[in-house]
């Protein structure tokens, strides 16, 4: 490498055979529900959970508070929503989410680093 030549990108390794850099976003084609975003993005990726969502500082599912006694309805009504109206994004062509996930094999359920944006597009690009 000469000088003034950039150099390889650093990359996280998230799984066996899957590594993302700070450049990476997944995306998802899908005007649906949280559920259907979620489930896109498990099968997309296998091996991963998806724990929580936000757009920007606003949270839109938290796993730790959703999971908790007494919050069945406010789960079922998250994630039965659509991801359009979650985020107010009635004239938008996508919306751009921030998620954490787990490895599904993690008995500690520890939140991976370096998951990257998801990219979610109500209509077909």
């Amino acid at each position: 490498m000469q000088a003034g030549e950039p150099g390889d990108v650093i990359k996280e390794k998230l799984l066996d055979g899957l590594e993302v850099s700070l450049w990476d976003r997944w995306e998802v084609h899908q005007d649906g529900t949280l559920t259907q975003v979620i489930t896109t993005i498990e099968e997309k990726y296998p091996g991963l959970e998806v724990r929580d969502i936000m757009r920007g500082n606003t949270p839109l599912y938290f796993h730790a508070i959703m999971t908790a006694p007494g919050k069945e309805s406010e789960k079922k009504e998250a994630l039965s929503s659509s991801v359009r109206k979650l985020t107010e994004s009635e004239q938008e062509d996508y919306v751009d989410l921030n998620i954490t996930c787990v490895r599904k094999d993690d008995p500690e359920h520890k939140i991976i680093k370096g998951v990257p944006p998801v990219r979610v597009w109500f209509k077909t690009v």
